[in-house]
């Protein structure tokens, strides 16, 4: 009973605040949230890095090929930087929730919410960041096989994203589109499930570095034996679509928190 009175009186505490202001402290906090998703492209340029200097060392003579390959990998692993970067300044300058009409905290949580589900850019920036260095060290190990080696590691980086696309979709839903917002049933569930909606993304991060891996090892695989490029393309897809899975639960989970939330008709 003191945790219920707890929360109401928490409740009551948001809801003395102006709307507006509300929702502007709230963009701050789902802005912040949105740039820790930065962790993934740190760890994993950093490690593209390391592996270029490492291939640098093995193959002087390549080393300008293979610096190449580690500007491409950490241009692409810094993806889920930029997407999480976009949404912070969405929310801080072109903030879209300022305007909705609706309850005043469901559209405060929505902007926590939405920094929240970028948070799962980590898990793609770490593995993209992976293949990157991979592709690095297949060029500097088999030269003659770096262009199929670095096709396998823009193909598998490009399939890892797919976590942060989920996420990038998850919350541009509810900062535009959160039917959330204009209902009319009680306000603690429909706060609680905008804020779940947000929260299920954050399983995106093991796929994103999984899949991550595979591309790595492909690539790898295919600097060592170029003429097998195929079969590892294959297998590396099959294994990544695998890995996907449960990031496709939580995107599930979270559209049905919006969208069919059965909780509703418990009321």
């Amino acid at each position: 009973m003191e945790n219920t009175n707890f929360i109401v009186i928490f409740l009551n505490w948001l809801l003395s605040f102006d709307k507006k202001a509300l929702i502007l402290g709230a963009s701050a906090i789902g802005a912040g949230f949105a740039m820790i998703a930065g962790i993934g492209p740190g760890i994993g340029q950093g490690y593209a890095a390391g592996k270029g200097a490492e291939a640098t060392s093995t193959n002087p003579k390549g080393s300008k090929h293979s610096t190449m390959i580690m500007l491409l990998g950490a241009g692409i692993a810094e993806t889920s930087g930029i997407l999480s970067l976009v949404i912070a300044l969405i929310l801080l300058f072109g903030n879209p929730l300022i305007k909705q009409d609706g309850d005043g905290l469901i559209i405060a949580v929505s902007a926590i919410a939405a920094g929240i589900a970028m948070i799962a850019g980590i898990g793609p920036g770490i593995g993209q960041g992976y293949a990157a260095g991979k592709g690095c060290e297949a060029a500097s190990m088999n030269p003659d096989g770096s262009r199929p080696s670095t096709l396998v590691m823009l193909l598998g980086s490009a399939v890892a994203q797919t976590s942060g696309i989920f996420s990038l979709v998850i919350a541009l839903i509810l900062m535009y589109a959160n039917p959330l917002v204009t209902g009319h049933q009680s306000t603690i569930i429909v706060a609680a499930s905008t804020l779940g909606a947000g929260i299920a993304m954050i399983a995106g991060i093991g796929p994103g570095i999984g899949q991550g891996y595979a591309a790595g090892k492909g690539t790898e695989a295919t600097g060592k034996r170029p003429k097998y490029q195929s079969n590892v393309i294959k297998t590396m897809i099959l294994g990544q679509a695998v890995a996907q899975t449960t990031g496709i639960y939580a995107l599930v989970i979270s559209l049905v928190l919006m969208f069919a939330n059965p909780l509703m008709k418990l009321l």
